[in-house]
């Protein structure tokens, strides 16, 4: 596992070329789907490029985003789910390269979210143990809830 981690440390300046290759994957997808991964890995592209000099924000930013990667993985195998089974056939064309993009586009985000548990660990450890602290006590009112790492 430290090998792993090691790796990914060497060449997580290059995780935001796998962004951009998730953007184009969306932007494919968008021939016969209103897919809002395109705005996500452009914003996800954004936080790991442009917001270095800000830490605190951009630490807050990759939580956010890194939940919102775990949340739309899921609303993609549901959608590729229900949707495999009504384009059946073979007669539109435009909907399987959107149905297989978008499986593309799941074992690509996958590939992201461990990616971003590697090189994040410590910083997701923190954030759900204050979430679930914070559930505990029944403190609801956070506004950077679940995102903060304050005890």
């Amino acid at each position: 596992m430290q090998t792993i981690k090691n790796l990914a440390v060497k060449h997580s300046s290059k995780l935001k070329y796998l962004f951009l290759c998730g953007a184009i994957i969306a932007a494919i997808n968008t021939l016969s789907r209103a897919d809002y991964n395109f705005v996500v890995y452009l914003y996800m592209f954004y936080v790991w490029t442009f917001m270095g000099d800000k830490a605190e924000v951009q630490r807050q930013d990759k939580l956010g985003t890194f939940y919102i990667l775990i949340y739309s993985l899921l609303i993609d195998v549901i959608w590729c789910s229900f949707w495999g089974g009504k384009w059946d056939n073979a007669i539109n064309l435009i909907h399987e390269i959107t149905l297989l993009f978008s499986w593309i586009g799941i074992i690509w985000k996958i590939l992201i979210i461990l990616l971003i548990c590697v090189l994040e660990t410590d910083t997701i450890k923190t954030s759900l143990m204050s979430f679930i602290k914070n559930r505990r006590n029944g403190d609801n009112n956070n506004p950077h809830y679940p995102f903060d790492q304050e005890n």
